[in-house]
């Protein structure tokens, strides 16, 4: 019993000599970098959602009204904000042992926007008093064409580029009359002097060229028991040549709130 038990011990012994060894690799310093690029190529798909600031005049054509006579006249709300949001594929070529990076996106969103006058507007005996609020959605295609720059070995990066969109369909877009009545706005009260009245119109959108520039981070991550994968949220700043061009100039510049996923091909 006594030659069994010391064989066993030398055995545990020896095996944990191996699984434990001791030397000098001990002391090196191994890559603090997780993302081990085994692919130059990936594929995937993301989702993003933006916040713009309008700023310019916005012009819009609006039906006086129904009687013999009125005239079309024109609205010119300025300012105002937007936001919307968006999906679509990414695709990223990333040089193996290279600090750059170059993703190609396509993005379908959905964007609304709104602006109003500051000044009540007046016209002869066809139109109260009144302030207005335009309100319009649009839905548009882009494309996004982005360097991106490692910055340390633990996934952040910058990134700039280029994006171009063109707008697909107007699917809303109308205004608010808010009528005046001695300076007062529209009240709930029945029988008030003044209304609200919504007018159908139309917002000539126009395609876009412009400029991005922002931050991320790359994450490995294993989902679907793939391992070969990355996940980079990411916020950019973004401001393009106008929204409307005609007959005067509204434009915006936006931040853009997103995440892209992506597989190794």
């Amino acid at each position: 019993m006594a030659v069994l038990l010391a064989v066993l011990v030398m055995s545990t012994a020896g095996v944990s000599a191996q699984i434990f060894q001791t030397s000098i690799d001990d002391n090196l310093e191994y890559p603090l970098d997780t993302l081990i690029r085994n692919h130059e190529w990936w594929l995937g798909f993301g989702s993003s959602a933006f916040y713009a600031v309008n700023f310019g005049t916005l012009t819009v054509d609006l039906a006086g009204g129904t009687s013999p006579g009125s005239p079309t006249y024109r609205v010119t709300p300025s300012g105002g904000t937007g936001y919307g949001m968006g999906v679509g594929p990414a695709l990223e070529y990333r040089p193996r042992f290279s600090q750059l990076g170059y993703m190609l996106a396509a993005l379908v969103e959905w964007r609304h926007a709104s602006a109003e006058t500051t000044v009540p507007i007046a016209y002869d005996n066809f139109a109260y008093n009144a302030v207005y609020e335009s309100h319009s959605t649009v839905v548009y295609a882009g494309l996004g064409l982005s360097v991106k720059a490692q910055l340390g070995v633990t996934g952040m990066f910058a990134m700039a580029g280029l994006t171009a969109d063109v707008p697909v369909a107007v699917t809303s877009s109308y205004l608010w009359q808010h009528e005046l009545w001695n300076g007062e706005l529209p009240s709930n009260l029945p029988g008030a002097p003044q209304t609200s009245i919504k007018w159908k119109t139309n917002v000539n959108y126009m395609p876009r060229l412009g400029l991005q520039v922002g931050f991320g981070h790359d994450f490995m991550v294993g989902m679907f028991g793939n391992r070969n994968q990355l996940l980079s949220p990411y916020v950019v700043l973004q401001g393009a040549t106008p929204t409307v061009s005609e007959p005067s100039a509204w434009n915006n510049i936006s931040i853009r709130l997103g995440a892209v996923w992506r597989t190794g091909l």
